[in-house]
């Protein structure tokens, strides 16, 4: 019987894809003013996508520290131009982080969804997003208010898909780990991370991504939010 339903934050009610080319653009426009770019802006962005995922795939690995992430993404990013500059890495970071969090795109049905759920279960988020910027992204999308229960994997000091911060979410929402279920778009931290303490878990896979570990490991997979309203209802049967 499932007593609590818990979120991932990014992709999958946060439109993350949308805010950060968003905010990217700006970077680049930026820079440009500063550098020579010889890249147009949309190859500029596959570049800096490339150094962000590497940072982040790292911190998930706890292979880097919350200040390392944000840094070593711009630092990769200039060095691909030849440009080696620490303060300059810095000043791009800053500009990009003032930015990124206060866009408001949401995944389409994300409110629809919460609001059916939140009045038959308490709600919560465990993302690996850190903590000040989660906080804008959730007040500024009018999202807070969904939420019981709001885990980061900067106060725990792990992230996804490490057992310890999900076992910090059940012990949070006092209820065991088989009582919860577990909504998230990244396979490897959402999906195998949940399933591996024991927790049911359906993939939001909006692009249809192909997964050869999909069955074992997703109890349902979606591509669209709308979907998990009867999966819910059907829990609710069992």
């Amino acid at each position: 019987m499932i007593k609590a339903i818990f979120f991932d934050l990014d992709n999958t009610l946060w439109d993350h894809d949308k805010a950060q080319e968003k905010s990217i653009e700006s970077v680049y426009e930026y820079l440009k003013k500063l550098c020579f770019i010889s890249d147009d802006k949309e190859t500029f962005a596959k570049i800096y996508n490339y150094c962000n995922d590497k940072v982040w795939d790292a911190y998930k690995k706890g292979k880097l520290g919350h200040s390392e992430v944000r840094i070593n993404r711009f630092i990769d990013l200039l060095e691909h131009y030849n440009i080696k500059n620490r303060d300059l890495a810095i000043e791009l970071n800053k500009l990009y982080i003032s930015i990124y969090p206060t866009w408001t795109f949401l995944v389409e049905g994300a409110k629809e969804l919460l609001e059916e759920l939140m009045e038959r279960y308490p709600l919560g988020i465990i993302t690996n997003g850190f903590p000040e910027t989660q906080a804008i992204k959730l007040e500024g999308s009018d999202l807070k208010k969904y939420f019981k229960w709001i885990v980061y994997s900067g106060e725990v000091g792990k992230a996804k898909p490490h057992p310890e911060i999900f076992d910090y979410a059940m012990d949070q929402a006092h209820v065991l780990h088989e009582e919860i279920l577990f909504i998230g778009d990244d396979f490897e931290g959402d999906i195998i991370g949940a399933k591996e303490v024991g927790i049911k878990t359906i993939w939001f896979n909006p692009e249809g991504k192909e997964e050869p570990r999909q069955k074992q490991y997703a109890d349902y997979t979606v591509s669209s939010l709308k979907q998990i309203s009867d999966i819910v209802k059907s829990q609710e049967s069992c």
